[in-house]
C-alpha cells in the first residue's frame, strides 16, 4: 500500500465504529453500570440523566479532547447527538454542557467508580486474550507508581500534600500538591488500571502526611479483597523493595519482583558486591537465598542483577524476587523486572503528554478531580485497545493525533449505523 492509498484508506475509516465494538464486545454492560451511579440531584431538574452526562465525559476523553470547554465545542453537532443518542439508546436534543458535568463530577462516588474500574479489568481478564503475557503461564504482573496530579502555590483543599523547599533560609517556600499511586496491569505494551490510591491528608493539621507506601498497604488490602485469587507479582522501583513491602506480598500470597538499590539495602549490597568479586563478570548474575543482616536478625533473598550493555556505557538493573532463579528464567526474570518503566512510558507519559493530561485542572472540585481522573483510566484503557489490538491502525501507522482526530472526526461529523453487533478480534504483538 502506498501513501496516497495509505491517506485515502485513513479518510475512509469509520473508528469510532470500532471504539463501539470495543465497548458493546468487551464491556457490555458499562452504560448499564454508568446509568447506575448515586445521582444525588432533584430529579425534578434533571435534564441529563447519568450515563449520558458520563458517557458524554468518556467519550470526549477517547476522542483526544484535552478540555472541557473542547469537548462541549467538539460535540456540538446534530451527528453527535444522534450517535450517543443511538449508544444509549435514549432521545438527546443536547449534549451536556461541561458545567453540567462538572456539577455531576462533584458529588459522584468515588467507591462506585472503583467498581468500574474492576468490572473492565475483570472483563478483559476473562477474555483470557492476554493469557499469553503471563509469567509461568499463570501469574499477572501489575506495576506499582505514583505520579503528581496537580500543583498550587496556596492550599486547595484540606486533603492537599505540603512540600517545603530551602527548608530554614530566607528563600524558604512551599508548595501544595496532589498525588496518585496507581497499579497497573501489565500486558506486553499495555497497561490498564487495576487499582487506584490517592495519597492524601485527612485533614489540614496533620502531623505527618501521607505517603506512597502508607496508601500501597491500602491499596494492598483492596487489591486482595477484589481479586482474591488472582495470581499476581507485584513489581516496583526500589522505594518498595523494603521489608514491609515484601511481608505483605507473602501475607497476601503475591510473588515480587522488586528493583533494589545497594545504597538503599546496605547489608543487602555489601553481600552482593563480595560475591561478584569472586565470581566472573556475566551479562546475568543471581544468587538464590542470599543471606545478610545481622546473625541474631539474619535474612534470606533471591537477586538478580542484569548487566544492559551498549556502545556508550553499560547499566545495571538489580532486582530483588521471591522466585528462585534458575537458567531457565533467568531472562523471563529480567524481562518483567524491566516492565516497571512501562507505567512511566505507556501509563503516565501517555497520560500527561500523549492522548490525555492528568496535570490539566478540570475541576477545582477535589471531588471532581477524582472523578475525572478515573475517566481518563477507562478511555485509556479504551484506547489501548484500539490501538494496539486493531489491525488496520497498525498497519497504518496510524499517530496518535490521526486517531484521536478520527474518532472525533467519525463521531461528530457521520450519522453512523450503531447497530451492528459484528465481533471484533483484537490482536496484540506478544512483546
Amino acid at each position: 500500500m502506498n501513501r496516497r492509498e495509505k491517506r485515502e484508506m485513513k479518510k475512509e475509516i469509520e473508528i469510532f465504529l470500532d471504539v463501539v465494538k470495543i465497548i458493546k464486545q468487551y464491556f457490555p454492560y458499562l452504560a448499564e453500570k454508568l446509568e447506575e451511579l448515586t445521582d444525588i440531584r432533584h430529579q425534578s431538574y434533571v435534564e441529563y440523566n447519568m450515563s449520558v452526562i458520563t458517557m458524554t465525559r468518556l467519550l470526549g476523553l477517547v476522542c483526544g479532547l484535552k478540555s472541557m470547554r473542547q469537548m462541549t465545542d467538539s460535540f456540538n453537532t446534530d451527528e453527535t447527538i444522534e450517535n450517543i443518542s443511538k449508544l444509549l439508546g435514549v432521545e438527546l436534543e443536547e449534549i451536556p454542557h461541561y458545567d453540567t458535568i462538572n456539577d455531576v463530577f462533584e458529588n459522584i462516588d468515588i467507591t462506585e467508580l472503583q467498581k468500574i474500574q474492576k468490572y473492565m479489568v475483570t472483563r478483559l481478564i476473562r477474555s483470557k486474550m492476554f493469557d499469553k503475557y503471563r509469567f509461568k503461564g499463570k501469574y499477572f504482573q501489575i506495576v506499582l507508581d505514583g505520579t503528581g496530579l496537580a500543583t498550587f502555590k496556596e492550599r486547595h483543599c484540606n486533603n492537599c500534600l505540603k512540600k517545603t523547599y530551602n527548608k530554614g533560609q530566607e528563600d524558604e517556600y512551599s508548595i501544595y500538591y496532589h498525588y496518585v499511586l496507581e497499579a497497573k496491569l501489565v500486558v506486553g505494551d499495555i497497561v490498564i488500571s487495576i487499582d487506584t490510591e490517592f495519597v492524601e491528608n485527612e485533614n489540614e493539621n496533620v502531623e505527618k502526611q501521607d505517603c506512597e507506601l502508607r496508601a500501597f498497604y491500602r491499596m494492598a488490602k483492596r487489591i486482595k479483597k477484589e481479586y482474591p485469587k488472582l495470581p499476581i507479582i507485584i513489581s516496583g522501583d526500589a522505594l518498595y523493595a523494603c521489608e514491609p513491602v515484601i511481608k505483605t506480598c507473602k501475607e497476601k500470597g503475591w510473588q515480587y519482583i522488586l528493583r533494589l538499590k545497594e545504597e538503599r539495602q546496605k547489608l543487602l549490597g555489601e553481600e552482593i558486591n563480595c560475591l561478584e568479586k569472586a565470581e566472573k563478570e556475566e551479562e546475568i548474575r543471581y544468587w538464590n537465598e542470599l543471606k545478610y543482616g545481622e546473625i541474631h536478625n539474619q535474612r534470606e533473598a533471591n537477586i538478580i542483577k542484569y548487566y544492559d550493555k551498549n556502545e556508550e556505557k553499560t547499566i545495571e538493573f538489580l532486582w530483588i524476587t521471591s522466585f528462585k532463579i534458575t537458567e531457565k528464567n533467568k531472562e523471563e526474570l529480567v524481562y518483567f523486572g524491566r516492565q516497571r518503566w512501562k507505567i512511566e512510558n505507556e501509563g503516565f507519559n501517555m497520560q500527561k503528554n500523549g492522548t490525555f493530561d492528568i496535570e490539566h485542572i478540570y475541576s477545582r472540585n477535589y471531588n471532581a478531580m477524582k472523578a475525572h481522573y478515573f475517566f481518563i483510566q477507562f478511555a485509556h484503557t479504551i484506547r489501548q485497545l484500539l490501538e494496539k489490538g486493531l489491525r488496520y491502525v497498525k498497519e497504518l501507522k496510524m499517530s496518535i493525533k490521526e486517531v484521536s482526530a478520527a474518532i472525533t472526526q467519525t463521531l461528530t461529523h457521520k450519522i453512523l449505523n450503531l447497530t451492528e453487533h459484528n465481533k471484533m478480534q483484537l490482536r496484540f504483538d506478544l512483546k
